[in-house]
Order: C-alpha cells, then structure tokens, then sequence
C-alpha cells in the first residue's frame, strides 16, 4: 500500500484531486475534517484552547473557528502555539487512518493537509502530490464560496508554496534515508485536465 501526501494551498483543489483518487479506489482522510472532529470531542483540547486563547475561540459545538482563525493568523507566535496543541492528535488520528487502511487492502492511503510537511506529518508518506491553480483562478473560486478578495489574499499567502514544499519534503527523504516522489498536478483548468494528469501518472488503476 503506498501512502501518499496529497497538498495544496487553499482553493487549489485539493479536495477535486482526492475524490478523483477515492473514485479509482484509494481511502482518503482530510487533516481539516480531523481538526473539526477533534474541536467536537477532545475536551482537553478544548480546555487547552482556552486557557491558551480565551473562552470566546469556544461554541456549544466545539469551538468557533472563525474566532480562533482571527487570532492565529494574525499573531504567528499564536499559530505555533495552535498547531503544537493540533499537530501531535492528527497525527495519531491519521496513523489510525493508515493501519486501518492497510488492513482494508485498499491500494493507496491518501491524507489530504495544507500543513502535511510543516507539520512532519509527510515523514510517515511514500509520496507527495501537490495541488497547485493560477492565483486569479484561486481567488475567484474563494469569493465564489463568500470570502473576501482581501481575506482570500491574506490566507492564501500566509501558507507555503509548491517549491518550499519540494525542497523541505526533499530534505525530509534524505534525512529519512529514502527516495520519495513528488508530483505536480495543476488544477487551473477543468475536471478533465485534472484527472488526465492524474491518469498520466498512473498510481492507482
């Protein structure tokens, strides 16, 4: 079974490329779906978050993500703190996700995270896929979801690029001792091109 790291900057098309590869039979997990269920049911988390950014990032269903993203994305310092909080739970989640999948006997294990290398997370995959779109294309299908160009912007840069992911999964492979793939897919065009370049690659058939 080969896992695969599949990332992206938001808006990229992360999502598109998963469920193309969920189709031709991969099991897929999405590190965002991880975090909301973690706000749902770990209540040390959620104690964790207050003592650490006040009891307004709270909800009567978890937490109030859009509370919490005006804190962390506007203080860096606060982010680190977010995400050495989240980081160490997804990653057990998705260790979960990939023995459960090996013992399914599905052909590829997908997780599908913005922050998979940042994070360390992409030392558990044998591959990464990166999602990248035009910037214009990106922002029109973030307003098209009710974002603001000025906010689309603004997360859009505050979040790594195809050629940093490269270089530190890169140095991540040599420090592991391993010779890992990286793919580009552009998805600036339609469904079609996309799963053609997916088609090109031929990983899972």
């Amino acid at each position: 079974m080969r896992i695969l790291a599949l990332t992206g900057r938001i808006g990229s098309g992360k999502s598109t490329v998963a469920a193309i590869l969920a189709s031709r039979g991969a099991a897929v997990i999405d590190a965002d779906s991880i975090v909301h269920d973690l706000y749902r049911e770990d209540v040390d988390l959620r104690h964790a978050l207050e003592a650490r950014f006040g009891a307004n990032v709270l909800a009567s269903d978890g937490v109030n993500r859009a509370a919490l993203g005006k804190v962390v994305f506007a203080d860096d310092s606060a982010r680190r703190d977010l995400e050495m909080l989240v980081h160490p739970r997804v990653h057990a989640r998705q260790d979960l996700f990939i023995e459960r999948s090996r013992t399914s006997g599905v052909p590829m294990a997908v997780i599908e995270a913005v922050k998979i290398v940042e994070s360390g997370g992409s030392d558990r995959c044998d591959e990464m896929w990166i999602v990248v779109a035009d910037a214009a294309i990106v922002l029109d299908r973030l307003e098209g979801r009710g974002m603001d160009r000025h906010e689309a912007t603004r997360r859009m840069t505050s979040q790594g690029t195809a050629g940093t992911w490269i270089e530190q999964f890169g140095s991540a492979s040599a420090r592991l001792g391993k010779s890992r793939p990286v793919v580009v897919i552009d998805n600036s065009s339609s469904i079609d091109s996309t799963s053609a370049q997916i088609d090109r690659f031929a990983l899972i058939r």
